[in-house]
């Protein structure tokens, strides 16, 4: 019964960084569950193929390919073009994110690494949220998965509780619980976003809007390759080996769907175990 609910989710998610790695599988993902989806990323020719390798129908979906530190797209993509296209917004899964250049230490890192990596992994991510819960408001028609429950199933409404609006998944990273040599900037903003996800929880989950983060440890893509220690990660936890896209992407919609209706607030690490023992 909990998959009959998840795979037929429907309304409309917006997944940033959907061109590639964990953000890919999640736009699929989504599109899988019934949503209608809106691509978000800068490489248009990644979302091209995040598109036909799922063969998701060009009617269900909106792509957006823009730089995420552009105030005023996000801003046009939330009030204006999701609203014309779709008519409303109510899953967000803010996958976006670069892991810049190494330095030794945080003495030894340029400038312009740290304002790039602050400014997409950090920054751009609140105006996201903003933007994303000014749109989730919105007036709408309530989603079916989320008002019409089996008898046999927990009524995921309580009373004195408000109407689901839509729920929100950030991603941090396991480098948001600690720091890690060589990524200095990279695991500040990773920390800022387990600070911005409370912030989200607590100023809107009275409105109806749950927002959880994914923290993910060693996941195999194409930017984790780039990031030192990965390998020793996924040696060194309790399941001895690296994490897939796919498993990411399928803690994204638990997150959004009816099954995790009393959950706000929350980093989930996704990491085979590692934190664990440390």
């Amino acid at each position: 019964m909990a998959h009959a609910i998840i795979s037929r989710l429907g309304g409309v998610a917006l997944i940033t960084g959907a061109a590639s790695g964990m953000g890919r599988a999640t736009a699929q993902t989504f599109a899988k569950a019934g949503c209608r989806v809106v691509l978000v990323d800068r490489d248009a020719v990644g979302i091209d193929k995040t598109i036909k390798e799922y063969d998701i129908d060009p009617s269900k979906s909106l792509v957006a390919a823009f730089d995420i530190r552009d105030d005023t797209a996000i801003e046009d993509l939330l009030t204006k073009t999701i609203p014309n296209k779709f008519g409303r917004l109510d899953f967000a899964v803010n996958a976006a994110g670069i892991a810049g250049t190494q330095s030794s230490t945080i003495l030894d890192e340029s400038v312009q690494n740290l304002d790039a990596i602050l400014d997409i992994n950090l920054r751009a991510q609140i105006m996201f949220n903003r933007a994303q819960v000014r749109a989730m408001l919105q007036p709408k028609e309530p989603l079916e998965a989320f008002t019409s429950q089996p008898d046999s199933q927990v009524k995921y409404k309580a009373p004195d509780s408000p109407s689901f609006k839509g729920a929100i998944v950030n991603f941090s990273s396991i480098a948001g619980y600690r720091s890690f040599p060589g990524v200095a900037s990279y695991s500040i903003a990773k920390h800022g976003i387990i600070g911005l996800t409370k912030v989200m929880a607590t100023g809107f989950g009275p409105q109806g809007i749950r927002t959880n983060a994914i923290a993910p440890g060693a996941i195999e893509t194409a930017m984790t390759q780039d990031i030192p220690g990965v390998e020793l990660l996924s040696s060194a936890n309790p399941m001895k080996r690296v994490g897939h896209a796919q498993e990411a992407a399928n803690l994204a919609l638990f997150l959004c769907s009816p099954l995790s209706s009393y959950i706000n607030g929350e980093t989930v690490l996704i990491d085979g175990g590692w934190g664990a023992g440390v």
